[in-house]
Parts: structure tokens; sequence; C-alpha cells
């Protein structure tokens, strides 16, 4: 009898999860956007990195969060699932967001920033401080260009032969040079190799590329390339009235000053550092991420 009562639990649970999950195109500022949410609750919309990657590398390790959230994921414009548009610039970025917000039907959210995903997010809560409920920076890319030099040195460290060799071997493939999204997921997932504290947590990192990748990717470089060329964001931090979470891997590439300086420039900050991650916290310390970002929000 208790184990008949224990499947159903677990069934009415699972039907339950089933029910709060959403997810399709969306036609948003004029574009198409993937979306989809999972659970209810607070709504944290997750920014992925890039750009060009797209909210796929986040599943199943943010799962956790919508037991108790609405969690958004969305893939940017020229992403993912999303449509290669020609208005590509962080205008239309923001822009984007601030649709997803109208058509989620909040009147705030909370948004999770992985990555270049911080540099969007900011852009976003310059333009709409009003509409942020608070931010989780998750391994933050500098929000300045003075970091680019240290960050470059820390990879050609970790850099080895072998890694060279596989390099070479990618782009020289027959799948590469014909622009097959297998080819350049194999050439991401190569250039994440050491962005990890524990070497065999590289295996749990996995994402979807569509086969419009090498179109949409040329497309967001030529788009961005003169907005990413320089930028200096810290300034701004300062005008934050809301809540921030900055939380860092300690092997990450990204020095931990930059995202000290993050913490630093808010009023209202608070910097969290995961001694044993690199760039993908949520995936090496899962628990500790989880529980942290929870008591964040629910404070």
């Amino acid at each position: 009898m208790m184990r008949f009562v224990t499947i159903l639990f677990f069934l009415f649970h699972a039907v339950c999860a089933l029910a709060q999950t959403e997810e399709g195109l969306r036609t948003l500022n004029g574009t198409e956007l993937y979306v989809k949410t999972v659970g209810t609750g607070s709504t944290i919309v997750i920014v992925h990195g890039g750009p060009g990657m797209n909210h796929t590398y986040f599943i199943p390790h943010l799962n956790a969060l919508s037991q108790h959230h609405q969690v958004v994921y969305y893939d940017q414009r020229a992403s993912g699932k999303s449509s290669i548009s020609e208005a590509i610039s962080l205008e239309a970025f923001v822009a984007d967001l601030e649709a997803l917000r109208v058509s989620l039907g909040k009147e705030k959210i909370y948004l999770l920033a992985h990555s270049w995903g911080a540099i969007p997010a900011v852009s976003y809560a310059i333009a709409h401080p009003d509409r942020i409920e608070g931010i989780i920076f998750c391994n933050a890319v500098p929000l300045s260009k003075e970091y680019d030099g240290a960050m470059r040195q820390t990879q050609t460290d970790r850099t080895t032969g072998a890694d060279s060799t596989d390099r070479s071997i990618l782009i020289g493939s027959p799948n590469f040079k014909a622009g097959k999204s297998s080819a350049y997921k194999k050439l991401l997932l190569l250039s994440f190799r050491h962005s990890f504290y524990k070497e065999a947590n590289f295996n749990k990192l996995d994402f979807d590329l569509p086969d419009n990748y090498p179109d949409a990717s040329k497309a967001l470089y030529t788009g961005l390339g003169k907005e990413l060329s320089a930028y200096d964001y810290y300034e701004s931090l300062r005008s934050f009235s809301f809540p921030v979470l900055v939380l860092h891997g300690q092997v990450d590439a990204i020095p931990l000053s930059a995202s000290q300086r993050l913490a630093d420039q808010v009023p209202n900050a608070t910097l969290e550092v995961f001694k044993k991650s690199g760039h993908f916290i949520f995936i090496e310390e899962n628990t500790k991420f989880t529980s942290i970002v929870k008591r964040f929000i629910n404070k």
C-alpha cells in the first residue's frame, strides 16, 4: 500500500510539472523567439551566454529552481531555435527582453545571466531598472575590455598540444567545411574543455546547435561587432537600486577581480565564490548554486 501511495505521489508531481511547462516560438519585438517556461512562482528569466549559444546547456541543471519558481528560458535572436533577424544590436536584445516580460504578464522579473549574457542583462537593467526584481550574475564576463588580455593568457596557459591538434583536425574536417552544426558543436565543446574544476565534469556539459548555426553566428557577430569591440558598464552599475547576486567559479578564466569589481560597484550586491567550480557553477556545484539562488530570491 505504501509503495502504491509513493508511486501516486510521484505521478502527481510529474503531471503537475508537465502542466506548468509551455514552450514554442513567440513573435516578440518583430521577430520569432523560442521561449520555454517551467514551473510557477517568482519569474526568473535565463539570459544565456554566447553570443550564439542557447538555453539548452542549462538543462537539466536548473530543474531544481523550477520546483518553486517560474523559470523562463529563451533563445536570443539569431540563437538556438529563434529566428535570424536583420536587426541585431544590443538595443534589439533589450527590446526583446522587454517584449518577453510583457508577454509573460509580469510587472517585475529576476534575470539570471550567465557569461556573455551579463551584457544584455546589464543593458536591459540600465534601460528598464523599474522592471527588475533582482539580477543573478553567474560567471559574468567582465563588463569592460580591460580584462581581455588576462583571460587570453589564462586560456593560452591551459591549452595543450592535444587541444591544438584536435582543433586543427576539426577545422579541417569535411563536416566543418560544409558548415555542419555537429562539427561546430564539437569545436565549441573543445573550447570549454578546461573550463571546469574537475575534468570529469566537462562530460556533463551538453547543448544543441541549430542547423543554421554558421549563418546565425555570422549574423550575430556582424551585427554586434562594433558594440562588442569597446564597452564599459561598471560606472552604470552604481545606479542599480535592486539587489544583485554575483556568483564566480574559482578556476574560471574570468578573473575573480572582475566579479569583485562588479559586486563593489552595485550598492546592494553580494559576491559568492565557488571554490570547486570553473565557468559552469550550476553544473559543478549544483546543490550549492540552487540553495544560494533560492535564498537570494526568497529573502
